[in-house]
């Protein structure tokens, strides 16, 4: 799903609870991470919950590097938070990222 659709689902939703569930759905629908994956080497650093992010860079002779990230966490509304994130950041050129705002 893209950051476009999951912004224009959130936007049809006015209740603080229903928007809570969409991210919570979101994490639900999230591929998440084989246990295989889950080291300290992926673990995300100062979070209350467990989250783990891996990175593989590709090499594309235009756009230069191109990040492409997956996650997963233990907390339903956190593994939310990661599918946004990586909704907004994933399989981007290293200088699109850069350049994002995410506000």
């Amino acid at each position: 799903m893209s950051l476009d659709e999951i912004r224009s689902n959130f936007e049809l939703l006015d209740d603080w609870e229903d928007r809570y569930r969409y991210i919570i759905e979101l994490g639900k629908e999230l591929p998440g991470l084989p246990d295989a994956l889950k080291t300290d080497a992926t673990k995300v650093r100062g979070c209350a919950s467990q989250v783990w992010l891996e990175t593989t860079v590709h090499r594309d002779a235009v756009k230069g590097p191109v990040l492409s990230f997956r996650g997963d966490s233990d907390a339903h509304i956190v593994r939310g938070l990661v599918r946004l994130v990586l909704a907004l950041y994933s399989d981007r050129p290293a200088r699109e990222i850069i350049e994002t705002d995410a506000m």
